[in-house]
């Protein structure tokens, strides 16, 4: 088959043949329009508007195995580099060639820092590419893509935000989902049907249990949304990738050991506790004691838990 390629952008017009079978076979769009009946495909004029060195690298990709064949075929296998695999992958999505598109996925996971350094267009890659892309990093790999102009880093992290929203994807990056949250009137904390019975709420949501136990129970703002919490973030910290990690930190919980309190990860660094035990001096019947550190006052049972 002779398939003529167009190049709009330089001016330029060639031709290059490639056997039929093979073409079918590795690029997949031609084969609705190639018909098994040979008077028909043989009449087909096969015209492709694509830069001419790109549509060349494909070429040299599908006749690699006619190589493996023991053929001859002067061409040597090509390699994707930086500056090259976004216009490749654009093209081998468009013509169906799903091996090379998953080549040039795991590539763009290996090397993401190095491709957005040169001047390819990463605006051209379609939502479902960039969402394939975003599921091979972790966001530890994502947070380490250098990308001094937020040519795609951005819209990576965005992918990462709807991970955390989606009911039915759990990752190791995020235990817990953000699907179910929402905002405590009482406390103002960010709440999820995970955390909600382990983070404290106000003092006047506190009740004890049949067991004896301090509980507390959140009340849903229904004034709150969700959407313009997510666009308050934008707003405030200029940065998708921000705004990721104080969703995350917002959602995923630990416990501290030192106050024996539950807290959301965003809030590390917040605990307050008391260097040393509290001193009730050395009288009987002391019902009082004091923190040496601070001072504050405290009895010997405190239902609250403060």
């Amino acid at each position: 088959m002779v398939i003529h390629v167009c190049d709009e952008s330089k001016n330029l017009k060639q031709d290059f043949t490639c056997p039929r079978d093979l073409l079918i076979r590795e690029m997949r769009y031609f084969a609705e329009y190639l018909s098994v009946e040979a008077q028909r495909w043989e009449e087909v004029d096969i015209s492709v508007h694509c830069d001419v060195q790109i549509f060349d690298w494909l070429m040299k990709y599908v006749k690699k195995g006619l190589m493996e064949k023991g053929k001859k075929v002067d061409e040597k296998p090509p390699k994707l580099e930086p500056n090259n695999v976004i216009s490749i992958l654009i093209s081998s999505d468009f013509l169906k060639m799903d091996n090379l598109v998953n080549d040039c996925i795991s590539f763009c996971h290996e090397n993401m820092s190095a491709i957005v350094s040169t001047p390819c267009n990463m605006n051209c890659i379609n939502d479902k590419l960039v969402t394939r892309i975003s599921e091979l990093f972790n966001h530890n790999e994502l947070d380490e893509v250098k990308d001094r102009k937020d040519k795609f880093k951005s819209k990576l992290f965005c992918k990462k935000i709807e991970e955390l929203f989606d009911p039915n994807k759990t990752t190791i990056c995020s235990p817990a989902s953000a699907c179910t949250m929402y905002r405590c009137s009482a406390c103002h904390r960010l709440i999820t049907q995970e955390s909600q019975e382990r983070l404290r709420c106000a003092l006047s949501r506190m009740t004890i249990d049949h067991r004896g136990r301090v509980t507390f129970s959140h009340v849903r703002d229904p004034n709150w949304d969700v959407n313009e919490y997510i666009q308050g973030l934008r707003e405030k910290f200029k940065s998708w990738r921000d705004v990721y990690w104080r969703l995350w930190g917002s959602v995923n919980i630990l416990y501290c050991y030192r106050c024996g309190e539950y807290f959301p990860c965003c809030e590390l660094g917040h605990c307050r506790y008391h260097t040393s035990s509290a001193d009730f001096g050395s009288h009987k019947g002391t019902i009082v004691g004091v923190y040496p550190c601070c001072q504050q006052r405290v009895l010997p049972f405190d239902p609250t838990g403060q």
